[in-house]
């Protein structure tokens, strides 16, 4: 039974009104809340236990965002193998060119053609020369006496005619009262059959022509055209016999594109030429014979610095939310109110690991050229701020970029910052090439004997050179793939007949150090962050169904303890009337007497 208490009146899930201390005035719906309530603070503390928890899950929920941000940061800078190399912003590339004609006026560079390069264009140098531009055929009819709307088999006739272009050929019938609207509405309506589409230009009123264009460029798809029934086209003035192009109306023949790469001469049938060098698309825009082209394909070291920029803000990011989270006054030793994360191991266990990971060495770098590489963000001129400079205790422990550093190590020594952060792995065979590695894969070198007949492998066994346990161990194939125990995985392009070495040598950079640290934070069943919130959501359910329990528990009680006043109300009611009624009583006798 539960019920609300206004002015003292108490009024039951069953409709019953009592007054509250009417008879014994005790305010008993007063005395039951209060009652109730002394009963309810275990409740009362787990519901505080579940704020401070969902406060805590909002905090790390944000973190976790944090930390995926950071990951996302790292996807292209630590080391992703793909076949055309676009997971490797180190592989990133860019086209310069230059226009000259031998002394002479040339339009630039940019007027003739436009030169895309994905990271599988290898850095390089072409000249170019655009002889002929390609373009679609062209036919413009005379100029008929009809608006686009009107009739117009008065002046054309009726009849089939069959138009044709590089993908198809379909018929056209014209029937008694077709407007040239009609016409042009049945050819654009098999456009994706043919290849050909047309348009109207009215010329004046009472004056149209028929435009018919192939849709694509090149000699191959120009068009063919015949009067099978009647002579629609040759009225309309795009024939000049059943089957000849009138030439006198045609705007355009439909050429290919003529064009010297490095001197040599190439023909293509589209002014989008992809299929010329490996990772480079060519838009050529306008001819201009005589003009040389100077193409330069180089790194984009622009995209790998904003890369490692956008590294080192979402570390900052991360850190800096970790600093308000976890913050306790020096002076004072007092944690501030925003400090909610304070003493989690979780955030300990994610914060401790990244900051070692900032100084901690790529692992397995090589030498070149009897030159150490860059085994260490510091060399680079990534470091912690130092705390001479830290205004802002939000600031402690972020990190800061020597600009002019990072850029004199990314224009003189770009590959071995990229050997930095990323996971590498090289191999001596070029038959065997790495696809894939996992977090467990170590830097060392493999040397791989493999076992190959018949134009498959049979079998491989590998080594890992110093390294005791891994000695002619069997590696796993599947095809052409071939995997180690943890987790490298390469690519046999042989032959298959004959046996074969190679040596892969890899190393384990910054970037992919720490990629693979913020994954294991992030895993979905075993990652630290996900397992706090877990725990965290499973301790507030827990405490939600104790606080369920109580209350159900409680409304009892309520009722029993109501039922209990209600009963002593009525009582005492009753013992009041029976006294009403003796002093009556006695009243009456004392006047009798």
């Amino acid at each position: 039974m539960s019920g609300v208490n206004l002015n003292n009146i108490y009024v039951g899930d069953n409709g019953r009104i009592q007054l509250s201390g009417g008879s014994s005035n005790i305010d008993f719906v007063d005395v039951v809340d209060k009652m109730i309530a002394a009963r309810r603070i275990p409740a009362v503390t787990l519901e505080d236990r579940i704020e401070k928890n969902d406060e805590k899950l909002a905090a790390l929920r944000e973190m976790q965002d944090l930390v995926t941000a950071m990951k996302d940061s790292l996807s292209k800078l630590y080391g992703a193998t793909s076949f055309d190399k676009s997971k490797d912003i180190f592989e990133s590339k860019q086209v310069y060119a230059t226009s000259s004609n031998g002394g002479g006026s040339a339009s630039s560079a940019a007027e003739l053609v436009g030169v895309t390069a994905t990271n599988a264009a290898a850095a390089g140098s072409y000249s170019l020369e655009i002889d002929q531009i390609a373009s679609k055929h062209k036919v413009a009819g005379n100029v008929i006496a009809a608006n686009p709307a009107d009739d117009a088999t008065g002046v054309i006739g009726t009849g089939q005619f069959t138009i044709g272009g590089g993908i198809g050929s379909a018929q056209i019938t014209v029937s008694a009262g077709d407007s040239l609207q009609d016409i042009r509405d049945q050819i654009n309506a098999l456009k994706g059959n043919t290849g050909i589409q047309a348009s109207l230009v009215k010329v004046a009123d009472g004056q149209t022509s028929l435009i018919l264009t192939s849709t694509k460029e090149g000699a191959a798809n120009r068009m063919t055209l015949s009067d099978d029934s009647g002579s629609v086209l040759q009225n309309l003035g795009i024939l000049s016999d059943a089957t000849t192009i009138n030439v006198t109306n045609e705007v355009d023949i439909g050429n290919d594109a003529q064009f010297k790469l490095d001197g040599v001469t190439i023909t293509r049938s589209s002014n989008e030429v992809t299929d010329l060098v490996d990772g480079l698309t060519f838009s050529l825009f306008a001819a201009e014979p005589g003009t040389t082209i100077a193409l330069e394909v180089e790194q984009d070291l622009n995209q790998a610095k904003e890369a490692i920029v956008g590294f080192v803000d979402a570390y900052n990011a991360l850190q800096t939310f970790i600093n308000e989270k976890t913050y306790v006054d020096s002076a004072t030793s007092k944690a501030s109110e925003d400090a909610i994360l304070l003493g989690n191991s979780a955030v300990k266990s994610v914060e401790s690991a990244l900051r070692q990971l900032i100084g901690t060495p790529a692992n397995g770098v090589t030498d070149i050229a009897n030159k150490t590489d860059y085994s260490l963000l510091a060399e680079i001129g990534i470091n912690f701020l130092p705390n001479a400079e830290v205004s802002d205790p939000k600031l402690l422990n972020t990190l800061k970029i020597d600009d002019a550093k990072l850029n004199q190590a990314l224009l003189t020594e770009p590959d071995e910052v990229m050997e930095l952060f990323n996971f590498r792995g090289g191999s001596d065979n070029p038959n065997v090439s790495m696809t894939n590695f996992t977090n467990n894969t170590k830097a060392g070198e493999y040397v791989f004997d493999i076992q190959a007949s018949g134009g498959t492998i049979t079998s491989v066994t590998y080594s890992i050179t110093g390294d005791a346990s891994a000695q002619n161990v069997a590696a796993t194939v599947s095809g052409n793939y071939i995997t180690t125990e943890n987790g490298l995985k390469l690519f046999y392009s042989g032959s298959g007949n004959t046996n074969e070495t190679a040596t892969v040598n890899t190393s384990v950079g910054v970037g992919a150090q720490f990629f693979f640290e913020l994954n294991k934070a992030l895993d979905t069943d075993t990652g630290t962050l996900t397992q706090e919130i877990s725990t965290l959501e499973q301790q507030n359910t827990a405490y939600q169904d104790k606080v369920d329990r109580i209350d159900e528990r409680l409304v009892g009680q309520r009722e029993t303890l109501m039922d209990k006043f209600i009963a002593m109300e009525t009582a005492l009611a009753r013992m009041k009337n029976i006294q009403s009624s003796l002093d009556e009583l006695m009243a009456a006798g004392k006047e009798d007497s």
